[in-house]
């Protein structure tokens, strides 16, 4: 099996790429403890070492396939609470909250890494290095050119990968929920083929009616590094459809919500939320009345909406302050006024159905003549007083007791709450066949919205 290091290791999470890609990850290296322990939690056949790694003999590192290395490449310190001045930190941290939030010993002889991969390299030149970092890392560090031709001058060749986390995965290797925008520097010897790393998302091209391979198509051809949908989009690969623009397939944030645990309402709180939290609380309600979102709060000034369905998309790039919240309004999809417990429930519909007030008849576990009978009912008539079919008229019971398993629920006034669907019916008129539908469970006693 190959064998990997890995540089700066972290919690060891490229470690365990690596190990599900058939590799075998065998020394995990970073200066602070926390992480090193981490990674031995996670990796427990690997060696886990502490090391100031600005000043470790690379020639004590084993033979491996591949090196990996997530560098940093400035000095920074959070002391005294000063601001980073490298545009390559606030993408690394997402938000100035979080590193301040780090001990400083999470920083301590940390920077200047990127010059460690070549000590590394011209120690015992590894077939394959690999080195992960933010965009910024090439477009804002002004050393990066000398440092590739320094990895040139050692005998390698350099191809450059920009890729979103969403856009990787497999059937085996489930995508990541998170957009994500990345580069990885991948080094290998002259010696060495390339190996062919272009990302080819799946993705659906409507012109051809079938799922592709996406491409990458840069929007500036003399610029080869950048962020998803700035830099660059996916086109499908064939030439009939003039290679129309497409979006690959994403693994939504409701994949890895926790539905069942929805945490704490807002109004039980011990503290009571800032406003400006409040202010973007507001704004996510507005856009998503009726339906749970996702609500970022720690981007954005004054309460912007950054609200967003998290079944349409994945969750924000994830770091270890959590920036975003789950708002899920209370109520139903209409109702929007509370009641007493003591008062019976209003109508309920079964988890993933639609109601009748939202757009068409209920069919899931409705029984099969009544789906038949509400296929053929358009949803404009699945108003008070219409009838199924133009020009025809539907015989209407004047006491409703009853009504047909996916009607609709009378709304507004109370006037109108009191009114009758426009097949309701009576059992006490109807008589025995009524009666004998009750029972069979093809008509629900109703009840009035209070």
């Amino acid at each position: 099996m190959p064998r990997s290091i890995h540089l700066l290791c972290g919690a060891g999470g490229d470690a365990t790429g690596l190990l599900e890609a058939g590799f075998d990850p065998i020394l995990g290296i970073n200066h602070w403890q926390t992480a090193v322990d981490t990674f031995g939690l996670n990796h427990p056949n690997a060696a886990a070492r502490c090391a100031d790694i600005q000043n470790y003999p690379m020639r004590w590192l084993p033979k491996a396939l591949v090196l990996w290395a997530s560098v940093i490449c400035t000095e920074v310190s959070p002391a005294g609470g000063k601001k980073r001045p490298d545009p390559a930190q606030d993408a690394l941290f997402e938000e100035e909250e979080l590193w301040r939030e780090l001990p400083p010993e999470a920083f301590e002889m940390t920077r200047v890494t990127a010059w460690c991969v070549l000590r590394a390299a011209e120690a015992k030149r590894f077939p394959c290095v690999v080195v992960e970092n933010v965009v910024e890392f090439i477009t804002d560090w002004l050393l990066f050119p000398e440092w590739i031709r320094a990895m040139k001058k050692l005998g390698y060749r350099v191809q450059i990968v920009s890729v979103s986390s969403a856009h990787i995965g497999s059937e085996t290797n489930p995508y990541a929920p998170q957009w994500r925008d990345r580069v990885y520097l991948v080094f290998t010897l002259t010696e060495i083929r390339r190996p062919d790393l272009a990302p080819r998302p799946l993705a659906y091209c409507f012109e051809c009616g079938r799922d592709v391979k996406a491409r990458q198509s840069w929007r500036d051809p003399r610029v080869k590094v950048g962020k998803y949908q700035q830099q660059y989009d996916y086109r499908c690969p064939n030439s009939r459809c003039r290679h129309a623009l497409v979006e690959p397939y994403v693994r939504p944030a409701s994949d890895v919500i926790m539905w069942d645990d929805i945490g704490q309402r807002i109004g039980d709180r011990a503290r009571p939320l800032v406003p400006n939290t409040m202010r973007r609380i507001a704004a996510g309600l507005a856009k998503f009345p009726h339906q749970p979102s996702v609500v970022t709060l720690t981007h954005g000034k004054d309460g912007t909406d950054r609200a967003f369905a998290p079944h349409t998309r994945p969750l924000p790039t994830r770091t270890a302050k959590l920036g975003e919240a789950l708002l899920v309004p209370v109520g139903g999809s209409w109702n929007d006024t509370a009641s007493p417990v003591g008062e019976p429930m209003r109508t309920r519909y079964y988890p993933g159905e639609r109601s009748p007030r939202h757009g068409g008849p209920v069919h899931r576990g409705v029984p099969q003549q009544l789906r038949r009978r509400a296929d053929r009912r358009p949803a404009e008539h699945h108003r008070h007083g219409s009838s199924p079919r133009p020009g025809r008229a539907r015989r209407r019971c004047p006491h409703p007791g009853t009504q047909h398993v996916g009607d609709p629920v009378p709304q507004g006034s109370a006037e109108d709450r009191g009114r009758a669907p426009a097949h309701a019916v009576d059992p006490r008129l109807c008589g025995r066949r009524a009666q004998r539908a009750l029972d069979r469970g093809l008509l629900l006693p109703h009840v009035a919205a209070p």
